[in-house]
This record gives structure tokens, C-alpha cells and sequence, in this order.
């Protein structure tokens, strides 16, 4: 490297105060200069003054360090981070619903999760998700273990899945998601990840969630298809795939029909058709309550009592205090988050960063949708979160941790070098 060209880098790194910027900026420019001192040479100059030329024709070291120091600052998603501290506070509201709920320690057990939901979303924006690329198989194994873990250990079993309690702490398999939605993505940017890898490792993973409940599994199913589609992955096996899974699932769906006992059999028509169930708080009866609502709620719940009004009926609980007004402000409002996270995949051309945004829209949409759906009456009835609304550590943190790692995206999808060195050489 010749001490001119490398006065002129040294000037223009001064000005860059982000050291991983340095590093892209300092090859792309060597690039340049090389583009610029083979047209000089094509000329017939000699090479020092091809190299001279090419350094003076790049401009003022300053004024380009300046430039690409704004360029390459990390950037804060203040809208993503307005949304998710709306979503936070909240969250607070359905502590109004019941007042003996504070007696039970539930608001201080909702502060303690909200800070420790915040803190987890702001540690992942400082993490380079980048250098989780590679970590694939760390991230699956660790999954697995925690899977394991629960099927072997757990203490309790909570609405048909296996959960390790201590105190307030609910350890459960939706716990697991983040792993293998860190796995998935690093085994889908890869040219080498084979299908019969993905079958094999899926089928394993499919095994351990089976034990999780139904709401987990769906939610990791249909995390896993999505995100496949978008990987390197040819299209057309992953259409046999997909179809011969349907296929198997329907063949078994019948041979278990046939088979399973008649009050088995009442019970999954109450799942699917809720509308008919004979169950004491059925989806009849949270109809009725959300349409008897109105605009501006009730107030009160002396009238009626919604069982499980911060969990799985949280919407419910909550439209039927503030009214439909405030669920559609709520609903609005968690809406937003999925929008703002579409417009920052769409501007993204990596396909790992692709794939991390396409697997965090889908985690939170299913939760959104069919926490929601099930309460308006479209979806059958399950123990699927609001995010962030929903009371419990779970609810909080898995979405937390997504919005992290949209905000860890943000702040570092301008580190590359723009067109703005292309105007310079003009």
C-alpha cells in the first residue's frame, strides 16, 4: 500500500467513530481506488501516478470520513421502540380488572416482568444478531436440552402442557422458540443445509414439542414452514414436503377418529366447534360477553365473572372493562408493531436478516391473530398469549426478545457503504 493511499484511508477512518464501520469502509475504498487506478493505468500513466490520480480523484479524506460516519452510525428504531413501550404500559391496564389480584403480589410480579422484558429487548438491540449466523447448531441443541429438560423434569402439567414451576416462574416449552427460531434461520442461509438434514432435525424437534401443547407446536410448525420458504432451499421439495406432511397428518387425524373413544371424541368437536360446547365458559358465552361490552365497557365485573381475565381471556376481560373502543386502540396499537417490522424487512436483502424478520412476524402474528380470533369467535379455543398483554414471564419475554432482535437489525442495516462514494468520484 503506498503512503498516499494510506494517509487518505487513515484521514478518513479518523472521522468514523464506529469501529466495524472502519472495516467495511476502509475495503470498500480500496476497491474504489483499485477501479480508479486501473483506468488511470489503461491510460498509460505509470503506476504511481495511477495511484496518485486515484487517491486525488476520491475527493477530500475529511469531507468523505464526515459523510460516511453519518452513514454508518448505528441507528435507534425509535417507532419500534415507541410501539413496544405503548405495548408495555398497556399491559398494565388489566391490573384494574379485579382489585384483590394486587393483595396476590400480581402487580409487583408484572413490574418485575415488564423490567425484565425491557431490559431483554435492549440487550438484543446491543447484540450483533450477525454474529449469530454461524451458531445454528449451538442454538438447536441448547432447544433440544431445554425440551428435554421440561418433558423429563416437569412439576406441573397446565392446560395440556408440561410446565416446570418455581414460585411464579413458569418454565414451559414456549421458552424453546427462540432457539429454534435462531436455528432454523442459521441452517436456512446456508447453501450446504441438505432437506434431509431439515427433515431429520425437524422430526426430532416435532417429537420434544409434542409434549409442549397444542398452541407451542402450532406456533413452532408454522414458524418452521414459513421460514423455510424463504430459505436457499428448493421450492418445488419443499412443496412434496409440505404436502406429504398434510397428507400424513390427515391419514392419522382419520385412523385416530375411528379409534379414540366417544367422550374423546365429544371433547375435540367442543375444540373445533366451541359455538356448540357444553363447557361452563364456552365460546358462546365470550361472544356474548364481548358483544354486551359496547363502546365504553362496563367498568366493573361485579356482574360477571371472566375466569382466567389476565391470561387467556385477556382481551375479553379487557374489552368487556374499557369497552370496544379501547380493544381496537389495543388492538391497533400491537397491529403497528407487525407493520413497522414489514417495513424494515422489506428493506433488507440479506437473507439471514430476511429470515430473522420473516420468523419474528410470524411468532408474533399467530399470537396476535389467534389470541384475538378466538375471543371474536373465529378460532377455536386454545391458550394462546396476547403479546405483552397477557399476565406471565413467557408472554413478555419471547416478544421482548423478537423485538430485540428487530431493533438490533435496525440499528445496524445502514453499516454498509452506499452510492455516496460512487457521487464522490464524479
Amino acid at each position: 500500500m503506498s503512503e498516499q493511499r494510506n494517509s487518505f484511508l487513515e484521514q478518513v477512518k479518523a472521522q468514523i467513530k464506529l469501529k466495524e464501520a472502519k472495516t467495511f469502509v476502509s475495503a470498500e475504498l480500496h476497491h474504489h481506488l483499485n477501479e480508479v487506478k486501473s483506468y488511470w493505468l489503461q491510460k498509460g500513466i505509470s503506476e504511481d501516478q495511477a495511484e496518485a490520480k486515484a487517491v486525488t480523484q476520491m475527493g477530500n479524506p475529511v469531507s468523505i470520513g464526515r459523510n460516511l460516519n453519518r452513514i454508518h452510525r448505528p441507528k435507534v428504531d425509535w417507532l419500534t421502540l415507541v410501539l413496544f413501550v405503548a405495548a408495555l404500559l398497556l399491559g398494565f391496564l388489566p391490573l384494574l380488572f379485579q382489585g384483590g389480584m394486587v393483595d396476590n403480589h400480581f402487580s409487583t410480579y408484572k413490574v418485575v416482568f415488564v423490567i425484565l422484558g425491557a431490559m431483554l429487548a435492549l440487550i438484543m438491540m446491543f447484540i450483533d444478531y450477525r454474529k449469530l449466523a454461524n451458531k445454528g447448531w449451538l442454538f438447536y441443541l441448547l432447544g433440544t436440552l431445554l425440551l428435554l429438560f421440561l418433558t423429563k423434569n416437569f412439576n406441573t402439567f397446565t392446560e395440556g402442557q408440561s410446565v416446570f414451576k418455581v414460585g411464579p416462574l413458569k418454565i414451559e416449552g414456549l421458552m424453546a422458540i427462540p432457539f429454534f427460531f435462531l436455528a432454523w434461520a442459521g441452517f436456512f442461509q446456508s447453501n450446504r443445509f441438505k432437506m434431509w438434514k431439515f427433515l431429520l432435525l425437524f422430526l426430532l424437534s416435532l417429537y420434544f414439542f409434542l409434549e409442549c401443547g397444542l398452541t407451542t407446536l402450532f406456533i413452532y410448525v408454522i414458524m418452521t414452514f414459513t421460514m423455510i420458504w424463504w430459505s436457499k432451499l428448493n421450492k418445488k421439495k419443499i412443496v412434496i414436503v409440505l404436502g406429504t406432511g398434510f397428507a400424513l397428518v390427515a391419514t392419522w387425524g382419520v385412523i385416530g377418529w375411528m379409534t379414540v373413544a366417544y367422550y374423546q371424541k365429544k371433547r375435540l368437536l367442543s375444540f373445533i366447534d366451541p359455538y356448540n360446547s357444553e363447557e361452563y365458559f364456552g365460546l358462546s358465552k365470550v361472544h356474548h360477553l364481548f358483544m354486551d361490552a359496547g363502546w365504553f365497557g362496563k367498568h366493573s365485573f361485579m356482574d360477571q365473572m371472566i375466569p382466567q381475565a389476565n391470561t387467556n381471556f385477556v382481551f375479553l376481560s379487557f374489552t368487556y372493562y374499557y369497552g370496544w373502543l379501547f380493544a381496537a386502540i389495543l388492538f391497533l396499537v400491537l397491529s403497528l408493531v407487525v407493520v413497522r417490522i414489514a417495513f424494515v424487512a422489506k428493506r433488507i436483502g440479506d437473507l439471514y436478516t430476511k429470515l430473522l424478520l420473516v420468523g419474528v412476524m410470524i411468532i408474533y402474528t399467530i399470537q396476535l391473530v389467534g389470541h384475538v380470533g378466538m375471543i371474536v369467535g373465529f378460532f377455536p379455543m386454545t391458550n394462546m398469549s396476547l403479546p405483552f398483554i397477557s399476565y406471565g414471564l413467557m408472554p413478555i419475554s419471547l416478544n421482548a426478545f423478537l423485538i430485540g432482535i428487530v431493533l438490533s437489525i435496525y440499528r445496524r442495516k445502514d453499516l454498509m457503504v452506499t452510492n455516496t462514494l460512487h457521487g464522490n468520484q464524479q
